[in-house]
């Protein structure tokens, strides 16, 4: 019986310290509707599902990992035609990496809450693609603390497990916030418009989502990572400024 605790403990601390900062964030950005909130059931459903889609992301990371070879070429070709500046190897891995994740988040919304008669107004498609996104970080957190937990130890989990709810968590969001935006500036124009404006979406959340990784990556120390956190928290209030101009769109389109 000690043995079995011994084994799932590192689990359930991994399991609180992923899921546990995105039910806070859960929270926070669900009051953003709460005139008019959505069923809790579909909220859940699409949180879970966002912690699901990691599993599917994964592999196609993987592939996008093996197939860069191959993309490379292409890439210094057309670089190296329209003189072009040089991209990285490494980042244009961080950006496939990137665009996989929106994608993905963006997928799981569009089959479950998109296609549900609760979403009817253009702010549902804000409040769903960040509890997908938050669905999709505490997952992915929950891997990261289970790792330091099993290779480093406690203390370093926790530092990491509070880093990444500040962080990585807020690019997530903000990352899906933009997404979400589009569709809902967009929500009662025809599909024309639509289509361009999800595209534009996910390709401003792909940068987004991108820029944030490979700036942590070349932070050095806690001077630097916390600077690249508090530019994310300044688009945290953009995107806070563009739901209001969401809730008057909403307002005026109900009116009229």
């Amino acid at each position: 019986m000690a043995e079995t605790f011994l084994v799932w403990k590192p689990l359930f601390i991994a399991l609180m310290g992923g899921v546990l900062p995105s039910l806070v964030w859960l929270w926070f950005w669900l009051r953003a509707d709460k005139n008019c909130p959505e069923p809790k059931g579909l909220i859940a459903i699409s949180f879970f599902a966002g912690m699901a889609i990691v599993y599917f992301a994964l592999p196609l990371q993987k592939l996008a990992i093996s197939s860069l070879p191959i993309i490379m070429t292409a890439v210094d070709t057309v670089t190296l035609k329209f003189s072009l500046i040089t991209i990285s190897e490494e980042t244009i891995k961080i950006t496939l990496w990137a665009l996989i994740e929106e994608f993905s988040k963006y997928a799981t919304v569009l089959f479950i809450a998109f296609k549900s008669r609760h979403f009817d107004e253009p702010i549902d498609a804000v409040v769903y693609l960040i509890t997908a996104a938050l669905g999709f970080a505490a997952m992915e957190n929950t891997f990261y603390i289970l790792k330091d937990l099993t290779e480093t130890g406690g203390a370093t989990a926790l530092l990491n497990g509070n880093l990444r709810f500040v962080g990585a968590t807020i690019a997530h969001v903000t990352s899906s916030a933009f997404v979400g935006i589009a569709i809902a500036f967009s929500f009662r124009c025809p599909w024309f418009i639509k289509t361009p404006a999800v595209t534009l979406g996910l390709f401003l959340a792909t940068l987004l989502h991108a820029y944030f990784n490979l700036s942590i990556m070349e932070a050095y120390g806690t001077k630097e990572t916390l600077l690249v956190f508090a530019r994310f928290w300044g688009v945290i209030l953009v995107i806070i400024v563009l739901l209001q101009m969401i809730k008057r769109l909403q307002k005026t389109c109900t009116i009229n």
